[in-house]
């Protein structure tokens, strides 16, 4: 079964050390997610990524609930939920699932922090279906979830998702500047080591590629979305999501990475993905959008 998409991922270390890597099926783990065509008659019942304070534990610190379920309305070959939890910006964790038969998903985890902080997650939702004849099909969807906590001396624990009143809005703007100010510094910067010409794209967040779960990317129709949405989330899975490997081989957890930045390619021929590690190194990842499928 050929692939929607041919991965050609470039990992660059600042010392512009850099590796082409190329992935085919024979070399997946087993828990891995992979893009096949989307079978239009099979959409999730439901998808949903819920995060919620749950209480101060003590006066320096407070926990969160990160939730996320999946319901696809039958039973799939294979069924996996991935989803990436970003505070300010920064990834904070990660959760996964994997089923074989399976069509309900529930995952949870309970997150401690301290501080203010815009807690962010998207998580993608997949289903691998078999039919006769050795044809495979695939659903997907997409979910996301943030809150805003404040935690100050002055005034008890509060969070929201979005604001309510005026004090909510100077709480906002202030969190947003800080976090937007901080991404802009990275991702002008990964721009630059990488000597991209931005005019050439669309730009967005990952945390902004939810937005696009129902309406189309720019320039494409709504099925080559899906196909571009699936093969991304495909290589975010493989070689970001499962720790990211520089140029000797040696794998770095994305815990601490920064939220990546997505371009999409203005003449639809490919999709960058840049974020820089915890430790500093600047990362790309290239993704071919092959016009003939």
């Amino acid at each position: 079964m050929k692939r929607m998409m041919i991965f050609l991922i470039l990992f660059a270390a600042i010392s512009a050390a850099s590796l082409y890597m190329y992935h085919n099926q024979t070399d997946e783990v087993k828990e891995s997610i992979i893009y096949f065509p989307i079978d239009p008659t099979v959409t999730f019942k439901s998808a949903d990524t819920v995060l919620k304070i749950l209480e101060e534990k003590d006066e320096d610190e407070y926990t969160i609930q990160w939730k996320v379920n999946s319901e696809l309305g039958k039973t799939a070959y294979l069924r996996q939920d991935i989803s990436l939890l970003y505070e300010d910006g920064l990834l904070k964790g990660k959760l996964s699932k994997w089923m074989e038969n399976e069509d309900v998903l529930q995952q949870k985890e309970i997150v401690t922090n301290e501080d203010s902080g815009h807690f962010e997650a998207i998580s993608f939702h997949h289903a691998e279906l078999h039919y006769p004849n050795d044809i495979i099909k695939s659903a997907q969807t997409m979910s996301y979830d943030q809150l805003y906590v404040i935690d100050s001396p002055l005034q008890p624990l509060e969070s929201f998702k979005t604001p309510e009143t005026k004090q909510d809005e100077i709480n906002k703007k202030i969190l947003d500047h800080a976090t937007n100010q901080q991404m802009k510094v990275i991702w002008h910067n990964l721009i630059k080591h990488f000597n991209i010409q931005v005019d050439h794209y669309y730009m967005m967040p990952l945390t902004k590629i939810s937005d696009y779960d129902s309406i189309p990317l720019p320039g494409l129709t709504k099925e080559k979305t899906d196909q571009v949405i699936g093969g991304l989330w495909e290589g975010i899975y493989k070689n970001y999501f499962l720790g990211i490997k520089d140029g000797a081989g040696e794998i770095e957890s994305p815990i601490g990475s920064s939220l990546p930045l997505i371009l999409i390619s203005k003449d639809m021929s490919h999709l960058l993905f840049l974020t820089e590690t915890q430790s500093g190194r600047n990362v790309q990842f290239v993704q071919f959008i092959d016009p003939s499928k």
